[in-house]
């Protein structure tokens, strides 16, 4: 083809009807006037034709017209099942609670009678002993201990430096940062 002539490219895409507006017009002004690119053009369609798509059956036209409803439907269709899961998942919660509040206090006095003392075992009153230790160790402070071994050594600092005497009133009462004091 000459330099006039439209590429081969710009042909095929006029031929698959692929082209913008603008230069679909350019292209048909210019097969007016050209035959070789008519020709091509010609080409171009008649083997786009044998690789065209047959067109859909009535049964293909059917499925692709419900698809949309189809599709619509399967989805709240499983909708309705996650919200009917959610609903049977939370009443069985709310039972189970219901069931811990009837016989949780039935259960927890069933395991807090102590058995009578045999000869061999322990008196209630050591495992009451017991029973006291461990509240007051779940009731303790895990890090007050270790904070109490640290703040030994800081009795000395303070009666060194006297840094640590601050009353409540110097911090609530103090500049805006930036200033000096």
């Amino acid at each position: 083809m000459m330099a006039s002539h439209e590429s081969e490219e710009v042909l095929t895409l006029f031929a698959a009807d692929a082209l913008e507006p603008s230069d679909e017009a350019r292209v048909r002004t210019h097969l007016e006037t050209c035959a070789s690119c008519r020709r091509e053009v010609d080409a171009q369609r008649e083997v786009l034709g044998l690789a065209a798509l047959p067109p859909p059956s009535a049964r293909e036209q059917a499925v692709l017209e419900a698809l949309p409803r189809t599709t619509v439907s399967v989805w709240r269709r499983n909708q309705v099942r996650q919200a009917a899961r959610m609903r049977t998942t939370g009443g069985l919660l709310a039972v189970a609670a219901a069931v811990l509040l009837v016989l949780g206090p039935v259960a927890r006095r069933d395991t807090t009678s102590v058995p009578a003392s045999t000869p061999g075992e322990p008196s209630s009153a050591m495992a009451e002993d017991d029973t006291f230790s461990l509240e007051q160790w779940a009731m303790a402070d895990p890090l007050s201990d270790a904070l109490d071994e640290d703040d030994s050594g800081l009795d000395d600092l303070e009666d060194e430096a006297g840094a640590w005497d601050v009353e409540p009133d110097d911090f609530l009462y103090s500049s805006p940062f930036g200033e000096s004091l």
